[in-house]
């Protein structure tokens, strides 16, 4: 799939680093790339992905969570942590590129609406972190999932609900914030004009900034409740444990 060997780089120089010649869509202007690969991919993802119902996400689970139908609610985040995390290997390979060999990486497709006049370096470099971290957190749900006895335990669902809800939804808010925060960090004086603008990554006018920017911050204050909720469950076994000399096996499970 490549179009030049590797005996055309210098040394020390891999495939993976030949981004000067990106066009819009990420693809090398003279020659075909995995990076350009991948990113030809995400350049059609990014202007339709759903912002909006990630900010509802919590309240509808929070909702199931009411009807008693907890169950319910953990075989969604446990599914949806899993397939939605290891999508992020798509750009791995940018990640990969960004990290180690100063490429531009999933920049050169994933910011469509991000000013001209902007240095999106440190924000580069926050989405490649972002990628390593939702893959990690892919794998550890991938294996809950696969395993039909812990993707939705017999007992103490509340507490595994809550646990994995704090784990997903913080890790998955604070990396998907954090080149938001970067950018914002180096140009607060900007700040209302990005929230005003198009998203920078949908490019759309009906998700502007603000959208992008508050739908990490709703996931983060959710996962942050979740894990006060798990606490309260905790010290509540706890307290029961005492009473019954049995700490160790009044506990309720976690992830």
């Amino acid at each position: 799939i490549l179009a030049a060997s590797p005996s055309t780089y210098p040394p020390g120089v891999s495939m993976l680093n030949d981004t000067a010649a990106f066009n819009s869509t990420g693809v090398a202007e003279d020659q075909v790339t995995l990076v350009g690969l991948f990113n030809q991919l995400l350049a059609l993802l990014f202007p339709i992905w759903p912002w909006e119902p990630f900010i509802v996400m919590p309240f509808a689970l929070e909702i199931l969570r009411a009807k008693r139908k907890t169950g319910l609610s953990v075989g969604f985040v446990t599914i949806f942590a899993a397939v939605f995390c290891l999508a992020h290997g798509v750009g791995f390979v940018q990640a990969i590129d960004t990290v180690f060999y100063g490429g531009s990486g999933i920049c050169a497709c994933a910011l469509p609406g991000a000013p001209d006049d902007i240095d999106t370096k440190a924000m580069c470099n926050m989405m490649a972190i972002h990628i390593f971290l939702m893959l990690l957190m892919g794998v550890f749900f991938a294996r809950i999932a696969l395993s039909p006895s812990r993707r939705v335990p017999v007992g103490g669902l509340e507490a595994v609900y809550c646990s994995r809800a704090a784990l997903f939804f913080v890790v998955g808010g604070v990396s998907q914030g954090i080149p938001y925060w970067a950018v914002t960090f180096q140009y607060p004086e900007r700040f209302e004009e990005f929230m005003r603008a198009d998203g920078f990554y949908s490019a759309r006018g009906v998700t502007p900034g603000a959208v992008e920017f508050v739908s990490p911050l709703v996931w983060i204050v959710y996962g942050l409740y979740s894990y006060g909720e798990l606490m309260s469950l905790v010290d509540s076994a706890g307290n029961t444990a005492n009473d019954k000399a049995s700490v160790g096996g009044a506990l309720p499970p976690m992830v």
